[in-house]
């Protein structure tokens, strides 16, 4: 798979960026080339057709609602990529224009549209992002299979475009690791994967009520960041519940690294990404009660190797029930920040930093 070519934001294209807003509802715009043999009538019918596999096949839904709709089809033919770019981004500033108030959220997807240059079988997809204070603009060309899913991810902020691009292995400004301050101590290792990478920490909690309030207090992350991406995620024993016993949860704990280290959860099960944050295998932390804005949250540390590689999940839990776990209590506030400390300065791993042990 290879990149789109190079393109230019137009430059009032900033200014629109910097102002509107979009919503999970915000709809791709779908453009085609005079050059290509894609008549309107069939622009239509590759719109409905993505969302009809979209939604049967992988919502499972059987009728097609409007709410479904994540395409608008641009029935005038352009001559040139650039000039479907600079469409877009005239109409979304023309529409800025009309609108009361600059917190108005655009129907338009405002950071990528897709365009058909000859045939239905492969569309280009542009995007912009904002990436350490500047706006940079990729492309990337992908095949009709599969589309639905790739847009919708971005669209309601499951994936960014740097990973989608990631996983065609396919260089884009937005991947670049050398575009964004986070990337500066990233490197490879032998087998090409990422190392380096800040790690996540998982969150259990014994009960529904704390459960979800917990995660605002402990991660800054915008609450749309795709797997992967945050300080913390929430853990539970079985579906998207965020309850469970103590003692099987910690137990669970090394099962939960070796699905993470496998990607399992990660971008649709696609595995990890460049920017991708590893969960870390020994520390967690711990909703232990129902006020944990008063009592605090456990900060724990399991003693065990981290080694996964050919274990079985059951014999993964008989390491999680048989491993020692230390723990210190710290506010809400300061949980991750004492997780991060404890990772610092793990190499040294001074008792100390621990109040309590079970």
């Amino acid at each position: 798979m290879t990149s789109g070519p190079a393109f230019q934001l137009p430059p009032f294209a900033i200014g629109v960026l910097n102002n509107i807003r979009s919503d999970d509802w915000s709809r791709a715009g779908v453009y085609v080339l005079s050059s290509s043999n894609i008549s309107t009538a069939s622009l239509n019918s590759i719109c409905d057709s993505l969302t009809e596999s979209y939604v049967h096949d992988l919502l499972g839904d059987e009728q097609v609602e409007d709410y479904h709709q994540f395409l608008t089809p641009v029935l005038t033919p352009f001559a040139s990529v650039q000039d479907c770019i600079e469409h877009h981004f005239d109409s979304l500033d023309k529409w800025l224009l009309e609108q009361p108030a600059s917190e108005t959220h655009s129907a338009v997807y405002p950071h990528g549209i897709l365009v058909f240059e000859k045939t239905e079988q492969e569309a280009l997809l542009i995007h912009v992002d904002h990436i350490n204070k500047q706006w940079h603009i990729g492309s990337i060309y992908l095949p009709i299979v599969g589309l639905g899913i790739n847009l919708t991810s971005l669209l309601m902020g499951d994936e960014f475009f740097g990973d989608l691009c990631n996983g065609y292995n396919v260089r884009v400004p937005q991947n670049d690791p050398n575009i964004d301050e986070n990337y500066k101590d990233h490197e490879k290792d032998a087998t090409g994967a990422w190392k380096n990478n800040a790690p996540r920490f998982a969150v259990f909690s014994t009960g529904w009520s704390h459960a979800l309030p917990v995660e605002g207090m402990l991660d800054d992350a915008h609450e749309d960041a795709p797997f992967g991406h945050r300080d913390v995620e929430l853990y539970s024993l079985t579906g998207s519940q965020y309850l469970g016993n103590q003692d099987k949860l910690r137990a669970k704990f090394p099962a939960y690294v070796a699905t993470d280290q496998r990607g399992e959860k990660r971008h649709g099960g696609k595995g990890p990404c460049a920017s991708c944050r590893p969960l870390h295998k020994r520390i967690f932390i711990e909703v232990d009660n129902s006020q944990p804005r008063v009592d605090g949250v456990l900060v724990c540390a399991m003693e065990w190797d981290g080694n996964i590689d050919g274990r079985s999940d059951d014999q993964l839990a008989k390491i999680g029930v048989e491993a020692r776990i230390v723990t210190k209590r710290v506010g809400v506030a300061f949980a991750v920040a004492t997780a991060k400390a404890i990772f610092s300065n793990e190499a040294e791993r001074t008792p100390k930093i621990w109040q309590e042990k079970s």
